[in-house]
């Protein structure tokens, strides 16, 4: 067969070089082949994992139950996957090495290609990542981490990727040359404002004490990737059956105002309060900015908002200007109606097991994976079972260092 230069004609007739048409598809497919053995090796790498240290996953798997409710099978099976990832990648054996360490000592000597070789030794740098989606081509991808802001090309292997631009994700990612792999994808939150997610893992750490959002991020991976689904949709205000139309409006304008500054969940709490109100007091309303206002007063005495306003500051923000006995007045007759409401909702942040009633209507779509209720946080946005968590990190490091002492 005669040997084709790069620079000549390409013999399938285009009227290209050959190293601009056919010859590039050649360049392409040996990527294609190396992210195939890059796919191989992470399933090799779970095969390895259970056959010997399926114990320690597993135990330490049965202590994230205990946290997470799963409602579905198939949900189960998707978290009993990315766990027994994570767990492989992070979490050290009784004698400090992880599973990944352990692998590539017993695997890489057996790789005959150098390049998957180095690949693989540079995977003990595993790292997790929730980030904003820059650009997408096919299966490479531009993502923006969300708390360095550094950009980095990213890879998944062999499957052409669909999410939008500008979406938030999370997930795991490994070494690849000079770019990072997803092991084995990203997962993506549509619904979920990139800010609101930053912003939650954040909260969090600060609330279990960590020095770092990363740090936290990778040591309760599982349990944030649980949790952020329920910050990933707001209630959709047209679909809730409003007795008229201008409670509707004083719902869309507080909505507005706090939509950009507080989580979804927050927001919709202030939502169901408004809803369950004119259910039960059919208010002849002037004013709608005057009752938007009262609805963030009234919220701002149950739930965390960050900025603390005044009554004058929240006239001022809603443009009612000289009516703070006007919005103390409405708050008063708010808190008499929905005492019943507002107590389930203040035991819950304080404390409380019981979730507020919710009015009949249907929320937005919030995720693209696993459908299932599991999650962490009440219907107020309140974290749960924190001390549990706490106290299975500081009896060491989960399931995988607990029986040491046994």
């Amino acid at each position: 067969m005669e040997k084709i230069n790069r620079n000549d004609l390409c013999p399938c007739g285009s009227g290209e070089r050959y190293s601009k048409c056919c010859g590039a598809s050649k360049a392409i497919s040996i990527n294609q082949i190396i992210e195939s053995e890059l796919d191989e090796l992470q399933k090799r790498i779970l095969q390895f994992a259970f056959f010997h240290f399926g114990n320690e996953i597993n135990d330490d798997f049965e202590d994230l139950v205990e946290i997470i409710d799963f409602d579905i099978e198939q949900e189960r099976e998707f978290y009993e996957l990315i766990h027994a990832i994570w767990f492989s990648l992070f979490e050290e054996l009784d004698d400090e090495e992880t599973i990944i360490e352990k692998f590539i000592t017993a695997e890489a000597g057996k790789i005959k290609r150098p390049k998957l070789k180095q690949i693989l030794q540079s995977w003990s740098d595993a790292r997790v990542i929730a980030g904003r989606v820059v650009s997408v081509e096919n299966n490479q991808l531009i993502v923006e981490d969300g708390f360095t802001s550094e950009q980095l090309n990213a890879v998944v292997a062999n499957v052409a990727v669909t999410i939008e631009e500008g979406s938030f994700f999370i997930g795991i990612i490994v070494p690849y040359e000079q770019n990072y792999l997803f092991f084995p994808s990203l997962f993506d939150l549509p619904d979920l404002k990139p800010e609101h997610g930053f912003s939650y893992i954040e909260d969090s750490s600060l609330d279990a004490d960590y020095d770092s959002p990363q740090e936290y991020l990778t040591d309760f991976f599982l349990e944030v990737l649980s949790e952020l689904p329920m910050i990933g949709g707001m209630l959709e205000i047209e679909e809730m059956e409003w007795s008229a139309p201008i409670y509707k409006e004083v719902a869309d304008i507080f909505k507005a105002k706090l939509a950009s500054e507080v989580p979804p969940p927050i927001v919709d709490t202030g939502i169901i309060l408004w809803f369950n109100f004119c259910e039960k007091k059919k208010k002849r309303i002037e004013n709608p900015n005057l009752y938007a206002a009262a609805v963030h007063s009234l919220l701002s005495t149950i739930a965390p908002l960050g900025e603390t306003r005044t009554l004058k500051e929240l006239t001022r923000l809603y443009g009612v200007t000289s009516k703070s006995k006007a919005i103390s007045t409405i708050v008063s007759e708010m808190e008499a109606e929905l005492s019943s409401e507002i107590a389930e909702l203040k035991g819950l942040v304080y404390g409380g097991e019981e979730s507020p009633p919710l009015p009949p209507f249907e929320t937005a779509a919030i995720i693209e994976f696993p459908k299932g209720g599991s999650s962490g946080k009440d219907k107020a946005g309140k974290q749960k079972n924190k001390p549990e968590l706490e106290l299975i990190k500081n009896e060491g490091k989960k399931g995988s260092k607990k029986d040491q002492g046994d």
